[in-house]
């Protein structure tokens, strides 16, 4: 009985040992000599090959025996990119072709309501017009108490970030998103943010440019108009600065574009706080030294301040995003709103 024991340790040790990982790659060192049961105890050994099989095992004891290798890690990451990829793609081509559609429907009746107007007669027409500055003129003398009583310009869900109805297609899209959260490589995604941690920023993989590739957030989505056509979003991140410049392009018209600087200050190892400083205007003028770019100051104390006023008390009173994950080339976070926001790297 002695040789038999020692015979079957031998060679769980001979086997443990001459392991070695496919395709050259290396697994990490996972190994744990146990006892051998022995005949008198069948109800022990019963009982763990029973516990074994059930659906919810001991994490504990799996993950000090078996351990996933790192090219194993990076495959599931990879397939799981790119799936997130592929299903955002879809949901920017969905939502291109339902622009689309609102584009010809607004022609269509545009159209439509010229042809009839040209139809009309002459003296319906004039009545209008007597109708209309009649009204005019009742209004103007009541411009300036209507103004003083209008209420709800400046209220905390003018400073609230709406959330869109993404549908089926957008839904699979975070519900990729959340699985590769849990394969995060970049545990603590914030350190050397503004030199968070004491790390230097050059060390922090959020530094540089991000193009928006998926979002929930409604003021961040830019359907395309006849006007400005289509809009290209992406964000700049200067992590020595601890800055974010949010860069939206348009396709044509007399706006450009714009640029919204939000200065971020690290909360957590996840967690950065966001306080709006401005947003510059990109015009097309004739003077473009003088017109072409016009930059408005916003009051962060006061967004902050009607940004918190429909937060529950446990919650923080100023807007803040959460990293979920972060590697060389992907990044996805959320926001206190709960907005999702999937961005990739541009080189």
């Amino acid at each position: 009985m002695k040789a038999f024991t020692f015979l079957s340790v031998a060679l769980f040790w001979v086997a443990a040992t001459s392991a070695s990982a496919p395709n050259g790659g290396s697994f990490k060192t996972a190994f744990v000599v146990a006892p051998l049961p022995s005949p008198r105890t069948k109800s022990s050994v019963r009982s763990s090959s029973i516990d074994a099989n059930t659906n919810q095992p001991d994490l504990k004891k799996f993950n000090n025996v078996i351990y996933a290798t790192d090219d194993t890690m990076d495959m599931l990451r990879g397939e799981l990119k790119a799936r997130l990829l592929k299903a955002a793609d879809d949901y920017s081509a969905m939502r291109a072709k339902t622009d689309d559609l609102v584009l010809r429907a607004k022609e269509f009746e545009e159209q439509t309501s010229t042809v009839a107007s040209k139809k009309q007669r002459l003296v319906p027409r004039l009545l209008g017009k007597i109708v209309r500055k009649i009204s005019r003129r009742k209004h103007k003398k009541n411009e300036d108490k209507t103004l003083s009583q209008s209420q709800g310009i400046l209220t905390s869900d003018s400073f609230k970030q709406m959330k869109l109805d993404v549908g089926v297609t957008g839904n699979k899209v975070i519900e990729l998103a959340e699985q590769l959260s849990l394969l995060n490589p970049t545990p603590n995604p914030t350190l050397g943010f503004k030199e968070y941690g004491g790390v230097t920023p050059n060390e922090n993989k959020l530094n540089g440019q991000w193009k928006l590739r998926f979002t929930t957030a409604s003021d961040a989505s830019f359907a395309v108009t006849k006007e400005r056509g289509s809009a290209t979003t992406s964000q700049i991140i200067d992590a020595k600065k601890g800055r974010f410049t949010n860069v939206v392009d348009f396709e044509k018209g007399k706006l450009r574009g714009f640029r919204v600087v939000v200065n971020g200050k690290p909360l957590s190892n996840t967690d950065i706080q966001l306080a709006f400083k401005s947003v510059k205007l990109l015009r097309k003028s004739r003077l473009p030294w003088l017109f072409g770019e016009i930059t408005i100051r916003l009051p962060s104390r006061l967004i902050r301040w009607l940004a918190a006023r429909n937060r529950p008390e446990d919650e923080r009173n100023a807007p803040y995003l959460s990293l979920k994950y972060l590697d060389e080339d992907l990044r996805i976070h959320t926001t206190d709103s709960d907005n999702w926001f999937v961005q990739s790297r541009i080189s």
